[in-house]
């Protein structure tokens, strides 16, 4: 377990900061195969005298939640090559190919997956969600350059006033990190969010798709007073100080939270996930007595 310093927040209700603590997103696998649609959205209306545009491909819901049962018991085989056979009856439809890309995402194929959702994006250039598949794909290829083009694009789309679908959610998924038996599920928001300001939530399954924990990297308005007294200059500027901190939920209806470490100066996406893998890695590694040693007794 990491050990958390001395600032201790205490419990706090789900319900206070929403969907910023919200400890249901468990199966996450499954989910994002539940978010590609099942249908295209309908054409514009044809002018008088034209023929008619053909109505697109309906991806069947059975199909699909048998996809996402096939991922959450990691079936992959099973679930590609369903998605596949959907695929082969509607080559040219972009949702099909986005679950196909999706299906391939979760199987830790990220440059098939890439080809799909490249494939899907050429069908329809109107289509803004492609970009967070886009994105992940990069990200789990390990293209900082790609991935962080996405970051950008996604980030002004949502802020046009164009694309509604976006500019209507919280953030959007980075990558999926593997650490060890965990995987870690990195968010970034749009805009500093909640009570403590979230900048990043990192959630931690483990090995079943059980959400354990999340870290945050939050910039509480409480801090900046000291802040700015020990560096006058920098918070004048506009710089702030940030902390990580540890979230769990101990009941059904609280989390505990506690500090981790604060930062002076908001860390870089790369910097920042170097860090919790760092933490994560903590959590799973027991410490090693030296050789001739006792090991401390458990704390009563």
């Amino acid at each position: 377990m990491v050990l958390l310093l001395s600032r201790w927040r205490g419990s706090l209700k789900l319900i206070i900061l929403l969907a910023v603590l919200n400890f249901s997103a468990t199966e996450f696998s499954a989910a994002q195969v539940l978010t590609v649609p099942t249908q295209q959205p309908e054409a514009q209306q044809q002018p008088t005298g034209q023929a008619a545009t053909p109505a697109p491909p309906q991806i069947d819901p059975v199909i699909r939640a048998k996809i996402a049962d096939e991922l959450k018991e990691k079936k992959f085989d099973e679930a590609i090559a369903d998605a596949k056979a959907i695929l082969e009856k509607h080559p040219d439809s972009p949702q099909v190919n986005k679950l196909v890309g999706v299906v391939f995402l979760e199987a830790q194929k990220p440059a098939d997956a890439l080809t799909y959702f490249q494939k899907a994006q050429s069908l329809d250039s109107s289509d803004a969600s492609v970009h967070a598949l886009l994105l992940q794909a990069f990200a789990a290829m390990g293209d900082k350059t790609q991935r962080d083009g996405q970051r950008a694009i996604l980030r002004g789309f949502h802020g046009d006033g164009k694309h509604p679908d976006l500019a209507g959610t919280q953030g959007f998924v980075i990558e999926m990190i593997p650490v060890g038996d965990k995987v870690v599920q990195a968010f970034e928001f749009y805009e500093p969010t909640g009570k403590f300001h979230f900048y990043y939530r990192f959630n931690v399954f483990d090995a079943s798709d059980n959400l354990k924990r999340f870290y945050a990297l939050e910039s509480d308005d409480a801090d900046q007073a000291i802040y700015a007294q020990q560096h006058p200059k920098e918070a004048a500027a506009g710089e702030r100080r940030f902390s990580i901190d540890s979230y769990e939920q101990k009941k059904p209806d609280s989390v505990t939270q506690g500090l981790v470490g604060f930062i002076d100066g908001q860390p870089t996406y790369d910097e920042l996930r170097a860090r919790i893998v760092k933490l994560v890695l903590a959590e799973q590694t027991p410490a090693t007595p030296t050789p001739g040693t006792t090991a401390p007794a458990a704390p009563k």
